[in-house]
């Protein structure tokens, strides 16, 4: 298959049994599809296109899924695509992308045109998700020096990376120029970057690795480079995880966890402030993502985390629902059941990770499982 090439889907509608939810498979079974990091754009505005990474081809490669036609349109081919840190525009006009850990990419959504925005410098490797400001003409990301980098296929080889200490830089990417600045350079494993919405001169990263040995797990920086400040102290026996911003800027949201309890705390700090709070004691569930305004979160439950280094400690039994947060009333409900597996798939920790998100309209919830047995895309109504 090849660029502009469309491939008719047919959608699947089931009722969830335990909770009457409407859940409709969009990609069908047999493929490995997927979609793209929890806050990572994926959605054309009217809600009516869906950014899917699927290997309809040989090669896992970008898709543009018409919800209303029922069809997909390719946008990317070959080998190398960054399945999970692509993104559409904030302009709907473009999917930009990392090809082979060295090339960031722009796609014209109508003619599947690419232009290349930036190259990473010999001697470095682009790392993890590269994630645009509000207005899509920057981004933020990690480079790796290429004498550190290895390939993460397993959870073994991710512990194994944080003890190694890779030589990481911080870096902010002008995509009208493609213009580098190094925003911060450490011998630490560097991941999770992220602009503040609305808010350029704010930037999130994290210390990355195993949950429990990692001291202080989320930072934020301005983008000059000062006034580096921890996002939250942790606890000694806290773990944190996954933390993104909410839509509208106001607050970061993150998860938090302890050995030997079977619930997880959705906590924030004020973006501006980083005043604390905790949200909501939930289910162990491990990825969030919020509404607009944070009034509305979505979580996948899930069993023994496999990122931290006590296992034992950390065991618990799986959970298999979607939950809604209604962080206003404090009522939380499964929406459906994912029953994904977790499991690694052909070297790929994240592919069957459910990743959940909510439509523009709120309406729906957006998320990936194995459920059937292999990876596909699913929306939950809400």
């Amino acid at each position: 298959m090849s660029l502009g090439q469309i491939t008719p889907l047919a959608f699947q509608r089931t009722v969830d049994a335990s909770t009457g939810t409407i859940v409709t498979q969009l990609t069908p079974n047999g493929s490995v599809c997927h979609r793209n990091y929890f806050y990572q754009k994926c959605f054309t505005e009217d809600g009516n296109k869906l950014l899917i990474s699927a290997n309809f081809d040989t090669n896992r490669n970008y898709h543009l899924l018409d919800l209303q036609n029922e069809s997909a349109i390719q946008l990317t081919e070959g080998k190398g695509d960054n399945v999970f840190g692509g993104f559409l525009t904030t302009q709907d006009d473009a999917l930009i992308f990392v090809k082979n850990n060295k090339q960031l990419i722009r796609v014209d959504l109508k003619t599947q045109e690419h232009n290349v925005l930036y190259e990473v410098a010999n001697g470095w490797v682009g790392y993890g998700t590269w994630v645009p400001n509000s207005d899509c003409t920057k981004v933020v990301a990690i480079e790796i020096k290429d004498t550190d980098y290895m390939s993460l296929d397993s959870w073994e080889k991710f512990a194994q990376f944080y003890h190694q200490k890779p030589r990481c830089r911080l870096i902010s990417i002008d995509l009208n120029t493609g213009q580098r600045t190094t925003i911060f350079e450490e011998n630490i494993w560097l991941g999770h970057p992220l602009y503040r919405p609305n808010d350029d001169n704010t930037i999130a990263f994290c210390h990355e690795g195993p949950h429990d040995l990692v001291a202080t797990r989320m930072w934020m920086i301005d983008e000059s480079g000062d006034n580096m400040r921890k996002v939250h102290e942790q606890d000694d026996d806290e773990s944190c995880t996954h933390e993104f911003f909410v839509p509208d800027g106001s607050k970061m949201m993150f998860v938090s966890y302890r050995p030997h309890m079977d619930k997880r705390q959705l906590c924030s700090v004020d973006a501006q402030t980083l005043a604390f709070k905790v949200e909501a004691e939930m289910p162990a569930c491990s990825h969030l993502m919020s509404n607009h305004d944070g009034s509305l979160v979505v979580g996948d439950g899930s069993g023994t985390p496999v990122d931290v280094s006590d296992h034992d400690g950390h065991t618990i039994q799986n959970d298999p629902n979607l939950y809604l947060l209604n962080l206003n009333t404090g009522d939380i409900r499964a929406i459906a059941e994912h029953n994904t597996s977790w499991t690694v798939l052909n070297g790929d920790r994240q592919i069957n990770h459910p990743h959940p998100s909510f439509t523009p309209d709120n309406k729906s919830v957006l998320y990936s499982s194995d459920v059937n047995g292999s990876p596909a895309v699913y929306l939950a109504s809400l």
